[in-house]
């Protein structure tokens, strides 16, 4: 792999983009920074191939023709942790790259902890212990020194050497089409958005709320969301979550008692206090929209506890022989719904429900015998 190269001018980005435009696949990470705004503010793209590796600056130069290159979908695009990257994207063009590759969705199928890190994962498989000198750097600022150059082109070169060990793997265990469903949920653009009508949803302290105050919240943060994205600005910069939840609690019905609901300032009632007073007016008139109703989770006996102990032996055994993470499986609280009854699980989908989904509920069934020999646990079906 060459040395990295610094794009930060038109004639370099198109360059650049004829070298990799017929890539079949492209490692990329990008640094953004997103204190101040509702939308991140892109500040480099990092890009590698095997014999090539780049640091774009978007803030010298238009990246639209680079764009257009990581938008063909006959060219794979590798990220780890790819959601914040994707957003990115989204942001850009209204719509998430495809397809993709996660590197960190991919590594527990292969033995590695799950949610691992960037820096674990180089050190795990390749042997590269990363420096975490440059983790807080204000990549807006200019000129970058070397050192943060390095840095930021680190997190590709080792993607890029990355990626090919991995789908190696992948393919000689036949378990590349195990990802397929997690890597086409990294590309739907309903993920990435934002519609204000449901911003209530991301607030917890809405599943307490019912009635008028629910009906008010949904409508203060549909409010919220749809000044913050306009603005670009952070939606706590409004008004923080828990003072919207003690509005709409309280429901003021005029600036005066909305200016003794704590943590409401003069300034905000200045400018929004007679907007905020219409909205909870017209909104505790009309019934709320709807919560998802939460199941109840079902009591646990002792008696289940230790049959979720043996049915986790069986996952554990299952994922050492097969060199999988076993959370990468199923969890506890998921064998527990199983035992109780539930079919409606993750475990009984995909490639989870052909490894091990089918011999758990065997070993429910009573037709799995468990046996130690020589020290270790034996699982065999049992005789008919």
């Amino acid at each position: 792999m060459t040395n990295p190269q610094y794009i930060d001018t038109p004639e370099q980005l198109t360059a650049f983009c004829d070298a990799i435009k017929k890539a079949p696949w492209l490692a990329i990470d990008t640094e953004f920074q997103r204190e101040k705004t509702y939308r991140s503010i892109l500040a480099l793209i990092q890009i590698a191939t095997p014999n090539i590796v780049a640091i774009i600056d978007p803030l010298a130069c238009d990246i639209n023709p680079l764009l257009d290159i990581l938008y063909d979908k006959s060219i794979l695009k590798i990220f780890h942790a790819a959601r914040q990257d994707q957003e990115i994207f989204y942001d850009l063009r209204g719509d998430p790259l495809a397809p993709v590759f996660d590197t960190q969705i991919a590594a527990p199928i292969l033995g590695h902890p799950e949610q691992a890190g960037y820096a674990r994962l180089v050190d795990d498989i390749l042997g590269v212990q990363l420096s975490k000198a440059h983790s807080r750097t204000d990549w807006l600022r200019r000129p970058l020194s070397d050192d943060q150059k390095t840095y930021a082109a680190d997190d590709v070169i080792y993607l890029a050497k990355m990626y090919p060990l991995l789908e190696t793997q992948l393919k000689e265990k036949d378990r590349l089409n195990w990802l397929a469903p997690a890597f086409s949920d990294l590309c739907k653009t309903s993920l990435y958005a934002n519609p204000p009508e449901l911003a209530w949803k991301r607030m917890r302290a809405a599943k307490r709320l019912k009635g008028a105050s629910l009906s008010a919240l949904q409508k203060l943060a549909e409010w919220r969301e749809t000044i913050a994205q306009q603005k670009n600005i952070p939606r706590g910069w409004l008004i923080k979550d828990d003072i919207l939840i003690e509005v709409a609690k309280l429901k003021p019905t005029d600036q005066h008692s909305l200016s003794s609901v704590r943590g409401v300032s003069a300034k905000f009632i200045e400018k929004f206090g007679a907007t905020v007073i219409e909205i909870i007016s017209t909104a505790i008139n009309k019934k709320p929209t709807p919560q998802e109703t939460q199941k109840k989770s079902a009591s646990v006996s002792e008696k289940e506890e230790a049959l979720a102990d043996l049915l986790m032996a069986q996952v554990r055994l299952k994922a050492a022989n097969a060199n999988v993470n076993p959370t990468s499986i199923t969890n506890r609280k998921e064998l527990l719904q199983l035992i109780q009854g539930q079919r409606d699980l993750d475990l009984l989908t995909d490639w989870r429900q052909d490894m091990i989904g089918d011999e758990l509920i065997a070993t429910l069934d009573g037709h799995n015998n468990f046996n130690i020999v020589s020290g270790e646990l034996v699982i065999s079906p049992s005789p008919k």
